[in-house]
């Protein structure tokens, strides 16, 4: 067995046996080494990861912005259409001085149309985030075709209107006279009451 004793003595190092020496250099580096890298060495590590994540993140921003500068063009066209897609809306929208106006042309349709007016009138008006809401309350008369014929007529109105809650019933002993034998109405033809409640909009900024 080797004799550990002749190691015991740390003052003296250089005294020891050749084997005994070269075990406690290597002992002396690894540790140096250990400190070296806990102290220092790890530091390092962990800035450049967190370097080579910034560098990703520049990477995915330059490839991002390169995408939006190759089709600028295209982006100021489609931004260009949109705006005018919203002027054309915008302009759809009845100024407060129209509003009267589109009354007469909602009679005009329902005129048109063959349809009574029995009553319409001006509701209360809603402020919603972007537009005012302006509802007119319609109670009229006709049969089935010419209320059809009405509701086309101010779809194609040059303002917004659109038409809500629709209550259709027959009117009073139309039942009775239809099956009366005189075939005077047909079906399809025979008067109903209805009424409906219109809506058109205006832009909120005209309140300014």
């Amino acid at each position: 067995m080797a004799d550990l004793s002749q190691y015991q003595d740390f003052n003296n190092i250089g005294s020891w046996p050749l084997p005994g020496r070269i075990v406690f250099i290597l002992i002396a580096m690894l540790i140096v080494l250990g400190l070296g890298y806990y102290f220092n060495t790890s530091e390092q590590i962990s800035e450049l990861e967190s370097k080579a994540r910034q560098q990703e993140q520049l990477l995915a921003d330059y490839k991002r912005e390169y995408e939006k500068a190759v089709n600028l063009d295209a982006y100021r066209e489609q931004m260009a259409e949109m705006k005018e897609t919203f002027k054309g809306l915008l302009e759809q929208l009845p100024k407060n001085t129209e509003i009267p106006g589109l009354l007469d042309e909602i009679s005009y349709a329902a005129s048109g149309a063959g349809v009574e007016l029995l009553s319409h009138k001006y509701l209360d008006e809603t402020k919603k985030q972007f537009y005012i809401e302006k509802p007119i309350e319609i109670v009229a008369t006709g049969s089935y075709h010419q209320i059809a014929d009405f509701v086309s007529r101010v779809s194609k109105l040059p303002r917004i209107v659109t038409l809500h809650g629709f209550k259709i019933s027959p009117q009073q002993g139309q039942a009775r006279s239809s099956r009366g034998g005189s075939g005077a109405n047909t079906e399809g033809n025979e008067n109903l009451n209805f009424s409906v409640l219109a809506k058109t909009y205006r832009y909120e900024s005209e309140e300014g």
